[in-house]
């Protein structure tokens, strides 16, 4: 899939984790959500929205490899984060 065809997957946090982000082990889960999107080319926005807390620990394992993983000049590589708490 080209950068022209890719489309965007929302995660939205509240749903796939709850309001309450704390545990690595979360983390882990939308980091393997995000990779797979990524993987298959498309964008990826987390949307924080309704989320009421955010742990170092969870974001860490949510996105902390993903910039190792996937380089910045990866066209593949498009990940946004909104409403973060």
């Amino acid at each position: 899939m080209d950068s022209q065809t890719a489309s965007t997957v929302s995660l939205p946090m509240v749903t796939v984790v709850g309001a309450i982000c704390s545990t690595h082990d979360d983390g882990l889960k939308v980091n393997r959500l995000v990779q797979s999107m990524l993987n298959q080319g498309h964008s990826v926005t987390l949307d924080f929205h309704g989320v009421k807390l955010v742990t170092p620990s969870f974001y860490s394992a949510a996105v902390g490899n993903l910039f190792s993983t996937f380089r910045e000049d990866n066209v593949c590589f498009r990940l946004k984060v909104i409403e973060l708490p």
